[in-house]
């Protein structure tokens, strides 16, 4: 009697039905993980932006301001209206995240020559104060995680956790 090498049909199906198992229980955890990879992508994207346009002002000597549209951003100098620098944020919108403006309307943040923000724009308007990153879909397991992009008044911005207890450094001030 000669044996042959490979699989009977039986492991194959136990291996499948294995893989399968494991599959299902892994996909809700890895929709949460990617999820909180978009927002926090997205997050520093929008802080890192505000330090650009922050930095620019304090380099430059003038007012800078920040400005979003709800996709794009640009860092522009108040006085001459040059554009410093543009940005997007589009990718991450459009995989499944929003973005809510404080005060809402608000599309603007100005920074004087000290890098510090200011309280009104230049236009007259409200500066924006936060951004709020949430799903438009919430995960259906894990631990799914919404972040605020803040502008404090002094002129740093800064990236926290909104549901965070008030004496975790994560926490929004």
């Amino acid at each position: 009697m000669r044996q042959t090498a490979g699989f009977t049909t039986v492991e194959l199906l136990v291996t499948v039905a294995i893989v399968a198992i494991l599959v299902a229980v892994g996909t809700p955890s890895l929709n949460t993980f990617v999820m909180n990879t978009r927002t926090r992508t997205l997050g520093e994207s929008m802080t890192n932006a505000m330090a650009i346009a922050r930095a620019d002002a304090v380099r430059l000597n003038t007012r800078v301001a920040w400005n979003f549209d709800g996709k794009d951003w640009t860092v522009n100098r108040v006085d001459t209206g040059e554009q410093l620098h543009a940005g997007t944020g589009r990718e991450s919108l459009q995989s499944g995240l929003e973005l809510d403006v404080t005060p809402v309307g608000s599309t603007t943040v100005t920074y004087d020559s000290f890098g510090r923000r200011m309280g009104q724009n230049a236009d007259g308007s409200d500066p924006i104060t936060q951004l709020d990153i949430r799903a438009t879909r919430t995960p259906a397991a894990g631990t799914y995680l919404p972040l605020r992009v803040q502008a404090l008044a002094g002129g740093l911005s800064r990236l926290c956790d909104p549901a965070a207890a008030s004496t975790s450094p994560k926490a929004c001030l």
